[in-house]
């Protein structure tokens, strides 16, 4: 079935009257379909409920699709509290539920930003379920930390002799993490950072850091958060240290990228509610690292069976691959939250290019045409990481709240050049699995899910490496369903690649979604005024398994996730 999606008519203007009875204001049951959006904080005095205010959207409808693909469309009106969209009368059964935003009133020739949600439910709720309390404050001015703490294990710093060589390749991390209000930043010293400690150090002292510089924006708000201690927040500080591993030396293969890698792990932290931060105000942060208790993990991952899928139905023309294990501590119990997930464990491999045949590879010299009767060969291979059992030793000082979950990740990219800008554009793929890791521990780790394959524009591939021309202003955006897993649905997006500038030619953005779309159907239909002549997109497809529910999309998320995402190249109408 192709979903035809016909394009929203009044953006930016509210529909003149709201239906009798609706928005609370005490008529008869609102009938029809209804959107809101409100927000479940989840902190550490219990539950926050937050109603936003949903006039973000300039525009909210239903559409119903007939057979002979007719479009109804039906026109939502904001509440006179601006709580919620009513839609009347939409018929029962299934129907598109179509958003819209203004375009970014700083930009010049800004497209508009559209979501379609393929639906049943007659009550739509918009909102999430976030780690952290609602009002974290944010920093806007630079505050100043300054950390001394003892009781850290031999700091591994990476050092280098007179001559600039690496003579101490591991570099330990701190992070620090309020789950009260959702606050995770990382610290990297360079060699020689005033207070950081050195290599073999047990303390620092003064160590001095910019919190704007180091935390990331916290979840629900895209705001730089602020950590008060008056306010139940409480910060971990933890050192995250590197150790080498790899094959044993008999057993190595150098083409292989598991036979020398690093890890990182938790090891030791210390926690401290006295920190109270107030924007563009220095504080002191102060306490003692103990050594975290280790737990073991024993990881058996298949990853064979990723990179089938990658060599299978992954777009050619790839740079690479990059294999990723994290345990991360997860603050939801039974529910995975939105919010910063702390590390507890992480491990990444790349793929390398190796000589196809070592023997007759000339670059150093050593070809022996005895050896090599055929000629001296110079072709590389790609070498992708192979299946990886190995036990690993990790500690957690965030265990009294949530629980440890395992991410397995192989990414995979290509490399483009935009046919106008000229700048690169890099196209990114993967396949994701995330499961609880009492599950996972001594357990094979498949992929749940594999790639979307064959995926088309109007019946046509769209090479990643090369920009398609003319595939109209409407096209039909095709695939086939993954050989491995049966998706819960799809997430089809059109991303512009064009920079969006202001009206000075600052760049505002280097991409944006113009059209994104939720469904369990293979084909779907761009609608009218989508896409743009002389302007440069492609596609990102994800198929996903155990995300959501379709009555509330974006609230729930199972504990056993699986995401795979591939692409096309860039296109032009």
């Amino acid at each position: 079935m192709v979903a035809t999606l016909a394009a929203v008519t009044g953006c930016g203007e509210k529909s003149p009257t709201t239906p009798d009875g609706a928005g609370g204001n005490g008529g008869a049951p609102f009938e029809g379909v209804i959107v809101d959006l409100t927000d479940r904080y989840v902190t550490e005095g219990g539950e926050i409920t937050v109603s936003r205010d949903m006039s973000e959207f300039a525009s909210v409808e239903a559409q119903v699709i007939a057979a002979d693909g007719a479009v109804q469309a039906f026109p939502g009106a904001l509440s006179a509290d601006g709580s919620r969209w009513e839609i009347p009368a939409v018929p029962e059964g299934e129907y598109w539920l179509v958003m819209t935003t203004a375009p970014d009133e700083r930009a010049v020739d800004a497209p508009r930003g559209r979501t379609m949600l393929q639906m049943t439910a007659r009550t739509v709720d918009l909102g999430r379920t976030f780690a952290g309390r609602p009002d974290g404050g944010a920093a806007t001015e630079d505050l100043d930390v300054a950390l001394t703490a003892e009781g850290l294990g031999p700091w591994h710093q990476v050092s280098r002799d007179a001559e600039g060589e690496v003579v101490q390749p591991l570099q330990d991390h701190i992070e620090l993490y309020s789950f009260n209000v959702d606050a995770l930043a990382a610290l990297y010293p360079e060699d020689g950072t005033p207070g950081a400690p050195a290599d073999g150090d047990t303390a620092c002292s003064g160590w001095a850091f910019n919190w704007r510089d180091a935390v990331r924006p916290a979840s629900h708000d895209g705001e730089l958060p602020l950590v008060d201690g008056s306010q139940g927040d409480e910060l971990h500080v933890t050192q995250i240290v590197e150790r080498e591993a790899g094959l044993p030396s008999d057993q190595a293969d150098p083409r292989d990228p598991w036979s020398s890698f690093t890890y990182q792990a938790a090891e030791a932290s210390f926690s401290t509610r006295e920190v109270i931060m107030q924007d563009g105000e220095a504080v002191a942060l102060g306490g003692s690292f103990a050594p975290l208790e280790l737990s073991s993990f024993a990881a058996d991952l298949r990853i064979s069976q990723f990179i089938a899928q990658v060599t299978a139905h992954a777009p050619a023309a790839l740079s690479g691959t990059v294999t990723s294990m994290a345990l991360n501590q997860e603050p939801g119990s039974s529910v995975p939250l939105y919010g910063w997930t702390p590390t507890l464990l992480y491990a990444q491999v790349a793929s390398v290019q190796e000589p196809a045949d070592a023997t007759c590879f000339p670059h150093d010299g050593t070809c022996d045409p005895e050896l090599c009767p055929d000629g001296c060969n110079d072709a590389l291979s790609t070498f992708h990481p192979g299946d990886h059992a190995a036990t690993y030793q990790y500690g957690n000082p965030y265990a009294g709240r949530g629980m440890e979950l395992l991410d397995v990740t192989v990414a995979f990219r290509t490399r483009t050049t935009h046919p106008v800008e000229g700048n690169q554009e890099v196209l990114r793929g993967f396949i994701s699995v995330v499961m609880s890791a009492a599950d996972a521990n001594g357990a094979a780790v498949v992929p749940l899910l594999g790639l979307p394959r064959d995926l088309r524009i109007e019946g046509e591939s769209a090479p990643a490496d090369t920009v398609t021309e003319g595939t109209g202003a409407t096209p039909t955006i095709t695939f086939e369903p993954p050989d491995v897993g049966a998706p819960d649905g799809y997430r089809v997006v059109i991303v512009l690649h064009d920079d969006i500038k202001d009206t000075d030619g600052e760049v505002l953005s280097q991409r944006s979604s113009v059209l994104s779309v939720e469904t369990t159907d293979t084909a779907i239909k761009v609608p009218e005024g989508v896409l743009e002549s002389g302007r440069h997109y492609s596609v990102q497809l994800t198929a996903y398994l155990g995300t959501h529910t379709r009555e509330a999309p974006f609230r729930y998320r199972g504990t056993t996730l699986a995401q795979v995402q591939t692409y096309t190249g860039l296109f032009t109408p």
